[in-house]
Parts: C-alpha cells; sequence; structure tokens
C-alpha cells in the first residue's frame, strides 16, 4: 500500500511536470523531494531508491534538452536539480539511518537501566542483562564482572585465564577478533572494558557472524561506559542498603541494650540497698548488744568474728562500687605493683575462705614451683577469693572446690583455675558473665548478689595484663581460668 502511494505521488508530480510550459524550470520538479524525504524519514534506505525513481521520471526532461541546446539556457538548472534530488535521499537516509541507531542505543539504555532495577543478585542481574542484550544486539553476548577476587560469568561457565574477556580485565583496554575461528563462516568478536575513570570492573564481549564495524565498536565503548556506570550505581546501591540495614539492626540492638542495662541499674539499686543493709543490720545489733549486755569471753569473740566478716563483706561492696565507677569511666583500676608469690597468695586466700566456709571442701593443688608475678597483692587476694567464693556460693552444699595453679611455659605466666561442681552457666550467658550488672537466669534464686563481682575481676585481670574465661565442664559445673603473666 504505501509503496503504491509513493509510486502514484511520483506519478502525479511527473505528470504536472510534464503538463508545465517548461517542465526542465517547472516548480513542480521540487515536489519530487517530499515523498524522498517521507520514505527516508520512515525507512531509512529505501529513501535513496525513491529518489534514484525521482531522477529517472525527471530525466526524460533534461536530457533533450540538454542534447538540444548543451549547457546553456535552463540545462545547468534541471541538472542541478537531479543533483538535489539525489542529494536529498542519500542525506536524508543517512540522517534518518543515524537517528535510527541513536535511538536504538537510547532504548538499549533504557532496557539495560530497567534490567539492573531493583535489589537482586549480581549473578542474577547479569543473566537478565545479557538476555536484554543478546535481543537488542542480534548477537551473542557475554558478561563478567569482577566480585571481589572473583568474577561473576553470564554466558559462560568459567572464565578461561587465556581468554579474550580475561585479557581485557587484564589490561583494561578493548580488543577485536576478526575471526573466533569457531565456525565454517568468519565469527567476529569485540570485547571491551567496563568502567569509566576508574579501575576495570568487567567486560562486555559481543560476537556474530556478520561484520563490527568500527562506528558499532565505538558504539559498543560507550554502551560499555554507560554499563559499567549503571553496574557501579547498582552496587553501591545495593552497598547503601546493605549499610542502612546493618546500621537499622545496630542502632535496635543498642537500644535494646540501654533498655537492658536501664532495667538492670534499677534492680542493682534494689540489689545494692539490700546487700548494704545486710551486713550494716548484723553490726548495728551486735554492736548494740555488746553495748547493752555483758557476754561471757566465748561469745564476745564469737560476735567480734560474725562482726569482723560482717566489715569485710561491707569493705568489699564498697570497693565493688570504687572500682566499678573506675571502669564506667574507662580508668584502669589502682595497682600497686610488687613481685608476688602466686603460691602462697592462693594458699592464704584459699586457707581464710575454708575457715569460714565449712559447707564445702576446697583443695588446693599447686604444681611444681610456680614464677613471681608483678601484680598488685591485694588486688589478686580480692580476685581469688571473689571466684572462690562465687564458686562456693553456686555450688550445692557438700559439694568439692578445686583451686590448682601452674606454670605456663610460653609465655611465661601463671595459670589459676577455679572449678566447682554447681549446675554450670547456660551457653547462651557464658560471654555475658563478666558484663556489670549482669546475672544469669536463676542466679538470684541461687544466691543474692550485684553482678558487679566477676565485672570487677575481669577490670582487676585486664589491668595487669592477663585473661580470664569462663567455661562448664562434664558432666556438671564451671571452671573459670585465671592467666597472668611472669615476671621475665
Amino acid at each position: 500500500m504505501i509503496a503504491l502511494a509513493v509510486a502514484l505521488v511520483l506519478a502525479l508530480i511527473t505528470g504536472a511536470v510534464a503538463l508545465a510550459d517548461d517542465p526542465v524550470t517547472s516548480l513542480w520538479r521540487h515536489a519530487y523531494h517530499f515523498p524522498i524525504v517521507a520514505a527516508a524519514l520512515a525507512y531509512g534506505g529505501p529513501g535513496i531508491l525513491i529518489a534514484l525513481a525521482a531522477v529517472l521520471l525527471y530525466s526524460p526532461f533534461v536530457i533533450p534538452a540538454l542534447e538540444r541546446s548543451g549547457l546553456s539556457g535552463d540545462v545547468p538548472e534541471g541538472l542541478v536539480t537531479v543533483a538535489m534530488l539525489l542529494g536529498s535521499g542519500v542525506l536524508s537516509a543517512a540522517l534518518a539511518i543515524g537517528v535510527r541507531r541513536q535511538r536504538g542505543r537510547f532504548d538499549t539504555l533504557v532496557a539495560v537501566q530497567r534490567t539492573l532495577e531493583g535489589e537482586v543478585p549480581l549473578p542474577v542481574a547479569l543473566a537478565r542483562l545479557r538476555a536484554c542484550l543478546a535481543t537488542r544486539l542480534d548477537a551473542d553476548v557475554g558478561l563478567a564482572v569482577q566480585d571481589g577476587v572473583h568474577a561473576v560469568v553470564a554466558g559462560g561457565v568459567d572464565l578461561a585465564p587465556s581468554s579474550a574477556v580475561a585479557r581485557v580485565l587484564t589490561s583494561g583496554a578493548p580488543l577485536f577478533v576478526a575471526d573466533t575461528g569457531e565456525a565454517a563462516r568468519p565469527r567476529r568478536c569485540f570485547v571491551t572494558p567496563l568502567g569509566v575513570g576508574g579501575p576495570t570492573i568487567g567486560a562486555l564481549a559481543i560476537e556474530r557472524a556478520g561484520d563490527i564495524g568500527p562506528d558499532e565498536r565505538r558504539a559498543l565503548l560507550t554502551l560499555a561506559a554507560h554499563l559499567g556506570l549503571a553496574l557501579e550505581n547498582a552496587r553501591l546501591a545495593a552497598r547503601q542498603r546493605r549499610f542502612n540495614d546493618e546500621l537499622a539492626e545496630k542502632v535496635a540492638a543498642a537500644t535494646e541494650r540501654v533498655v537492658e542495662i536501664d532495667r538492670l541499674k534499677t534492680e542493682f539499686v534494689a540489689l545494692a540497698s539490700h546487700e548494704l543493709r545486710t551486713p550494716l543490720t548484723a553490726l548495728q545489733g551486735f554492736s548494740e548488744l555488746l553495748a547493752t549486755r555483758r557476754f561471757a569471753p566465748a561469745e564476745i569473740a564469737r560476735i567480734g568474728v560474725i562482726m569482723a566478716t560482717e566489715t569485710e563483706r561491707l569493705g568489699r561492696i564498697v570497693s565493688d562500687f570504687l572500682d566499678l565507677t573506675r571502669l564506667e569511666q574507662g580508668l584502669a583500676p589502682p595497682l600497686r605493683r610488687r613481685r608476688v608469690d602466686p603460691a602462697a597468695l592462693v594458699s592464704d586466700a584459699v586457707e581464710l575462705l575454708r575457715r569460714g566456709r565449712t559447707t564445702h571442701e576446697l583443695d588446693v593443688e599447686l604444681e611444681g614451683p610456680l614464677p613471681e608475678l608483678d601484680a598488685d597483692p591485694d588486688a589478686l587476694d580480692r580476685v581469688v577469693k571473689n571466684l572462690v567464693g562465687n564458686a562456693v556460693k553456686y555450688s550445692p552444699a557438700g559439694t568439692r572446690v578445686r583451686v590448682a595453679a601452674r606454670a605456663r611455659r610460653a609465655p611465661s605466666a601463671v595459670e589459676i583455675t577455679i572449678e566447682d561442681e554447681g549446675p554450670g552457666i547456660a551457653e547462651d550467658d557464658l560471654p555475658r558473665v563478666f558484663e556489670p550488672y549482669y546475672r544469669a537466669a536463676g542466679a538470684s534464686a541461687k544466691a543474692g548478689g550485684l553482678g558487679l563481682g566477676l565485672a570487677v575481676v575481669k577490670s582487676l585481670v585486664d589491668a595487669h595484663g592477663g585473661e580470664i574465661y569462663a567455661e562448664n565442664v562434664a558432666p556438671h559445673g564451671t571452671r573459670m581460668t585465671l592467666i597472668l603473666p611472669a615476671v621475665p
């Protein structure tokens, strides 16, 4: 239908030119440009054919005049018209073809952007992108993108080190292969790097049986630059989303932690009041008894021992408060270091606890000579007594608490372990037992406390450059291991 319409228009124009007084200079000859330009804009290349047809239809008017008069009169004007018809056909077709190519490239870029929309894994995104480009470019397409130290490949199983894609990834320069040698007909391949003004992030490979001319290769270089930018933007967007998700999780965890600390501090105030009231009540009661009544010397001695024990307990609570304050301020506990014999320190601490606690068996095992420590003896005495006291507190009456010390050679250190036969610590609670205010589930039902002892112990051990950790032992029980560096 369109061809018939064009032929009819050409025929009408030719008829109008023929009926003019002077066909060579008739204004109707300029009407040939309309079907030529229309065909070129609509179909591209066929515009040249319409121009040739117009020249053939107009030539019978020009050639006879040229034979009669030569290049005189109106003949040059007719020849100019023939040249203009051919030129308009060629120029219009070229412009139309260029516009079509630019539109196709723009549509390809839009399709690429739409393909990379959303958050999908890189292999899935490359597979979609390859399918899109294969349809748009009418060729076999391969894509490879660096993901860390590995390359994600779409359009192949793996990336061979000697392949054209691998060479482009290494060199960062495009590569054209005139014949891949994989078929009877020549197959051309063009590989271009992906990336703009930075390191090469990948490579795009195009392979087809037809030609890949210089113009198309330049267009592919531009496409590769846009692809690299789109992939980099998609990767940055995915990284930003992951960062936002991680930040949201951290904020939620921090908020939960703050709420938990606030709850624990509220419980701590109540527990602290109770813990302080207990020794103060005992001291007040016994001091009033001593002031108002007479007792036998043996009874006075017994009351004195009780008051001394409660006073020591009160002092220990106050010391824990002071150490906790320094700990929350990021300050190390004050130490008065000197050479300390760990064997004597452990033995004395356990012996003192053994006298006041007859419900448990306290065993001490010292393996061989122990090297001296450069430490604060009062601080280490508190550490050992706290750990042994906890072992006694949280294990059933009549069970055994073992305290052992031995030397370690590499590096030179002293290892002290306190092991009980209690119920142990839940696995979820083990990493948190050294946190301030933290008490394991059910701990308050077994024994009172503020949840400060192990936090203070860890701060004292850290100040000495040592380490401490807790673990459960089979079949039941808990082992606290304390490692302190020895004097060189």
